[in-house]
């Protein structure tokens, strides 16, 4: 893709690192998926070569990463027959002593460790045990930070539990109802991608009024180059990568202001993935059994944040508590949100050139697809906020 200015230049000239995946000779169906989202991942947040290594032939495997390295448009960056191995490295299902791992069982992810008994892992757990580990190969390639880089932790996407526990087996099929998504760019583009690999059915309505730019190919890690290049409606291209899928996905072109009429309709659960505050204040009095919100952090000071709410049920506070309009007085709400939250962005300013952070998007994505099951399954958990650190200690949230 070409880049046609200065930033984009430096940008690739900082994340030119070739980055070494690691699998077992037998990698399992879970193991296929995490190295597909890592590879999602790693040839959006860098420029290198992605080296896989893994002694067994397998023609799925492959399959699946070669498909990720075509939505880039740079399937020769794919190395499956690497004869060296650098010093950015991580291992999906299985430990590497000196490497930053991935693995997930059930509903559970595990960070830098792996499970002794598997099962088949659900998505959500999936797709965060990568993004939460790409976060730390990435603040160690990057930023140079390494303090945090083998923290092992495991967290549940059925309890949103941190900690120790037993991993509960997968639900595979279920209907998540009628479901607004609000917003197709990088925490929508994240949640689509978390769903196209789950058999979950129901109908999904892509809310989004804008077209793909071209940052938006290594912020949106569901995003394919045909599709920013043409540039199609964003709403319409995640529809249409969810085609063929049991969700039932439609684009719904439209700006959501006040008083708008889709606000009214009857949802399951209503998605609040944008990048502006204003429209999240206007959200309140969505007709939604639950209304579900994330964001992520922009600005140096809160990069690698993540934030997560739910509302709509008795005593949780509304959505608009949290993103107050300046008005000269500060309220103990919105001072729960960093301002960073206020504007959802998947792209930071590092040493004067703009780099992408698709993972903590991601991460988001996840948080917003267990909770869209959680309702659907009558499991709703108590918790209301969710804040967390991917280039901290992540398993230190903070969490109500």
């Amino acid at each position: 893709m070409a880049r046609r200015d200065q930033n984009f230049k430096d940008a690739e000239t900082i994340r030119d690192k070739n980055i070494d995946l690691f699998l077992s000779p037998e990698p399992t169906e879970t193991d296929c998926k995490m190295a597909q989202v890592a590879t999602a991942l790693f040839l959006r947040c860098f420029k290198g070569k992605i080296r896989v290594h893994s002694s067994g032939s397998n023609r799925h495997l492959r399959a699946l990463l070669e498909a990720e390295g075509k939505k880039m448009g740079a399937v020769e960056r794919l190395d499956f027959s690497p004869s060296e191995s650098g010093p950015w490295r991580l291992a999906i299902g299985h430990h590497i002593e000196g490497m930053i791992s991935a693995d997930a069982s059930g509903w559970s992810a595990r960070i830098n460790g792996v499970f002794s008994e598997k099962s088949p892992a659900a998505p959500p757990a999936i797709n965060f045990a990568i993004a939460c580990a790409v976060a730390k190969l990435f603040n160690h390639a990057i930023f140079g930070a390494h303090q945090n880089a083998h923290e092992s932790w495991d967290f549940c996407l059925l309890r949103f539990l941190s900690g120790a526990h037993i991993p509960i087996q997968l639900e595979e099929k279920i209907n998540l109802g009628r479901i607004g998504l609000l917003g197709a760019g990088a925490i929508g583009s994240a949640l689509g991608c978390v769903l196209s690999i789950s058999d979950w059915s129901g109908v999904l309505e892509v809310i989004d009024y804008d077209t793909y730019q071209e940052p938006n190919l290594e912020t949106c890690v569901f995003a394919d180059i045909q599709d920013v290049n043409r540039p199609l409606r964003k709403a319409l291209a995640l529809a249409e990568s969810l085609k063929g899928k049991n969700l039932d996905t439609h684009e719904r072109r439209c700006k959501v202001e006040a008083g708008a009429g889709l606000l009214t309709e009857p949802w399951d659960a209503f998605v609040c993935a944008v990048d502006n505050p204003e429209t999240r204040r206007i959200l309140d009095d969505a007709n939604a059994r639950v209304l579900l919100n994330a964001g992520v952090g922009s600005s140096k000071h809160d990069l690698g944040w993540v934030l997560w709410t739910q509302h709509g049920q008795v005593g949780q506070a509304k959505l608009s508590s949290l993103y107050q309009a300046d008005s000269g007085m500060e309220t103990a709400d919105a001072e729960d949100v960093p301002e960073e939250f206020r504007e959802e962005c998947s792209r930071i300013s590092y040493q004067g050139v703009s780099l992408a952070l698709p993972f903590a998007g991601l991460v988001a994505g996840s948080l917003l697809a267990a909770s869209l099951f959680q309702h659907a399954a009558g499991k709703p958990i108590p918790l209301t906020f969710i804040q967390m650190d991917l280039f901290g200690k992540q398993q230190r949230m903070t969490v109500r």
